[in-house]
């Protein structure tokens, strides 16, 4: 066995898909991780799918272009959105450089939370882009195919 990344840092899409259908109490979780005692939480989920799409600035991530306002149009239900490298202004939000506006999708299936995702990341505006292939059964397909190439 090898481990290929090991990465948990909160503002990443690993984590935004895992917390917003954590059942368990995180401040438990959190508890149980100071005690030494993680072995004897058992976390539960929901039994939702999630997708994560990021807004980012054009030029991301070689050259993103920085202090460009954004803002927000409607967002569907099934989303959630999290603010990343955004400066909060008197007159709104404007890029810092990096991913800039988070969206996860939740739904009963992979599919419908991809489109809940797309749909949400759609409504940021502003001199961004964001990556449409994610979640989409095509991109999932390749990454698998990927995995037995590299097993085999």
């Amino acid at each position: 066995m090898k481990l290929l990344e090991y990465n948990a840092r909160f503002g990443d899409p690993e984590t935004m898909n895992v917390l917003p259908i954590l059942k368990t109490d995180f401040i438990d979780i959190c508890q149980a991780i100071i005690d030494g005692k993680l072995s004897r939480i058992r976390p539960g989920f929901e039994k939702e799918a999630t997708v994560c799409k990021y807004a980012v600035p054009n030029g991301y991530p070689d050259n993103p272009i920085k202090n460009k306002k954004v803002s927000l149009g409607k967002i569907p239900k099934g989303a959630r959105v999290y603010f990343a490298s955004v400066d909060k202004r008197d007159d709104g939000l404007y890029m810092l450089g990096s991913r800039t506006i988070g969206f996860v999708g939740i739904a009963s299936s992979l599919a419908e939370a991809e489109k809940i995702a797309e749909k949400a990341v759609k409504a940021a505006k502003g001199p961004m882009f964001h990556r449409s292939d994610i979640g989409t059964k095509a991109l999932i397909q390749k990454r698998i195919d990927h995995m037995k190439r590299i097993r085999s």
